[in-house]
């Protein structure tokens, strides 16, 4: 069973250069996140303000791998490092593919 959305934030990250989308459980986990690069708020809420599935799973992921680094981290830093590594696992998917 999905957990249900009890909470959303809109976060804007300056050293990031970018809006992050955050889904909250009723236990206060993270159960769904999204991002656009880039200040644009209005762009942001129309477009970027659903669960990227991908991504979802993937920080879930990390959160189970990286525990540690997690706790090393603020909540917002650890997102932002899997946002960071996700984009640049896609890109590097991507390019494996145009060869």
């Amino acid at each position: 069973m999905e957990d249900s959305i009890k909470r959303v934030e809109h976060v804007w990250c300056e050293g990031d250069d970018r809006w992050v989308y955050i889904e909250y459980n009723e236990d206060n986990d993270i159960i769904g996140l999204n991002f656009r690069q880039g200040d644009e708020y209005e762009n942001f809420k129309e477009l970027w303000t659903d669960r990227d599935l991908g991504l979802s799973e993937y920080y879930t992921e990390m959160v189970s791998i990286f525990n540690i680094e997690r706790q090393s981290n603020s909540n917002l830093g650890f997102i932002n490092k899997v946002i960071w590594s996700y984009h640049i696992a896609i890109e590097i998917i991507s390019y494996e593919r145009r060869k």
